[in-house]
C-alpha cells in the first residue's frame, strides 16, 4: 500500500547518550523504493576512533508509520580519517601511523569458511593480543561479524575483493591457473562477478570505521601473457567503481609487485619479493612478508613473527603485514608426514 513514512535517525555516543537526532517524511508508493537524504548538524568534539582507543558510536534508524515504529536498524559509526601518501606513509587522524599487520583467512578447522561470529571475535583478539594493529582480509571479503570485531577491539582492516591469483602459475588445467579466465566465453560473467562482489563488499562493510581501504585483488599478475591487458583493464574498472561507491576510502591493489600492477590503484601492496621495491613513488605497503613453514610435532611452537626491520627506516612505507597469522586450508603444499 502507498503510505507516508517518517525516517527518524539518532546518533548515539560510546557512552550510550544521544548526541543528535533528525527526521524527514516522504510518501512511499506501493512496491517502490525511496531514498531519504539526511544530514545531521555537526557533532562537536567527537571521540575519535583509533586502534588504541576504538571509540564507537552508532546510528539508530527507525522507520515510522505515523507514530508507530515499523522497522529499525543500527549501523556502526566511528569518527576518524585516513591519509595515504607516497612520500610520508600513512596518517590516522592527522598523525603519522606506521602499522604492523597480519594476513588472516576466514578459515577454521572443521568449519572451513563457515566461521562462527564468536570465532571471528577470537581471531581478531588473538591478532590484537599478539601486538598487531591491522588485518589484511586475505583474499576475499570477511563476514560482517569480523568487521564488527575489528571496530570494537581496535583493529584496522584492509578489506579485499575475491579476484585472486594463487601464488604461482602453470596455466589452464592446474590449481595455479590464470587469475583471469583464458576462455573468451567465460570472461563477461567473470568480470560481472568481480564487480558485483566488490559492490557487495563495500555496501555491506562501508559503515565500519575499522575499514581503512578497499583492495581490488591479490597477485592478479599471475595470468597468461595475452591476458595481462584485460586483467589490468578490469582492475582499473574496479578502482573506478570503488571510488564511485565510496569516495571516502582509497582503492588498493594487493600483491602488485610485478608487471606494473602497482600503478593501477591508489595504494600498492607488495608481497614477498616486492618487499624489496625501493621508493615506488606511489602510496605503498608491504602486504605480505615472512612466510615460514615449521614442524610443530615436538618442542615449543615458534610463530615466526618477525619484522622487516627493527625500526621503520623507509619514510614512504605505510606499514608491513606478515604472512600469515594462522594456518589455513591450502592445496599449495604441506610438510612431509615424517618431518
Amino acid at each position: 500500500e502507498s503510505k507516508s513514512c517518517t525516517l527518524h535517525t539518532a546518533v548515539i555516543d560510546p557512552d550510550g547518550r544521544q548526541v543528535c537526532d533528525f527526521e524527514s517524511t516522504m510518501p512511499v508508493d506501493a512496491g517502490a523504493m525511496v531514498v531519504f537524504d539526511q544530514t545531521s548538524k555537526p557533532i562537536p568534539n567527537p571521540k575519535l576512533w583509533h586502534p588504541d582507543h576504538p571509540h564507537l558510536y552508532s546510528v539508530q534508524t527507525t522507520v515510522m508509520e505515523g507514530k508507530k515504529p515499523v522497522d529499525r536498524f543500527v549501523s556502526p559509526l566511528g569518527f576518524r580519517w585516513f591519509q595515504w601518501t607516497a612520500d610520508k606513509g600513512f596518517f590516522l587522524n592527522g598523525e603519522h601511523y606506521y602499522f604492523h599487520g597480519a594476513n588472516v583467512h576466514q578459515d577454521h578447522a572443521g568449519w572451513g569458511d563457515a566461521v562462527t561470529d564468536a570465532g571471528a571475535w577470537r581471531d581478531v583478539k588473538m591478532v590484537k593480543d599478539a601486538g598487531f594493529n591491522l588485518i589484511r582480509g586475505s583474499h576475499y571479503p570477511h563476514s560482517p561479524a569480523f568487521s564488527e570485531a575489528c571496530d570494537k577491539q581496535g583493529m584496522l582492516l584492509w578489506s579485499e575483493n575475491c579476484f585472486w591469483g594463487i601464488g604461482g602459475f602453470r596455466g589452464e588445467g592446474y590449481w595455479d591457473s590464470s587469475a583471469y579466465p583464458p576462455k573468451a566465453e567465460d570472461q563477461p560473467e567473470f568480470e560481472a562477478s568481480v564487480k558485483e562482489t566488490l559492490r557487495e563488499m563495500i555496501r555491506i562493510h562501508r559503515n565500519h570505521p575499522s575499514v581503512a581501504v578497499w583492495s581490488m585483488t591479490n597477485e592478479a599478475f599471475f595470468v597468461d601473457d595475452e591476458l595481462v591487458d584485460k586483467t589490468k583493464d578490469l582492475i582499473s574498472l574496479t578502482v573506478a567503481l570503488s571510488h564511485e561507491l565510496d569516495p571516502s576510502r582509497a582503492a588498493a591493489v594487493g600483491g602488485a609487485q610485478r608487471r606494473d600492477f602497482d600503478k593501477l590503484g591508489d595504494i600498492a601492496g607488495y608481497n614477498g619479493d616486492g618487499a624489496r621495491v625501493i621508493d615506488p613513488g606511489v602510496p605503498s605497503v608491504v602486504s605480505e612478508y615472512g612466510s615460514a613453514v615449521c614442524d610443530r610435532a615436538t618442542g615449543k611452537f615458534e610463530p615466526n613473527f618477525g619484522e622487516l626491520q627493527a625500526k621503520p627506516n623507509f619514510p614512504w612505507r605505510a606499514g608491513q603485514v606478515i604472512w600469515c597469522m594462522f594456518d589455513h586450508g591450502s592445496i599449495a603444499g604441506s610438510c612431509p608426514a615424517d618431518s
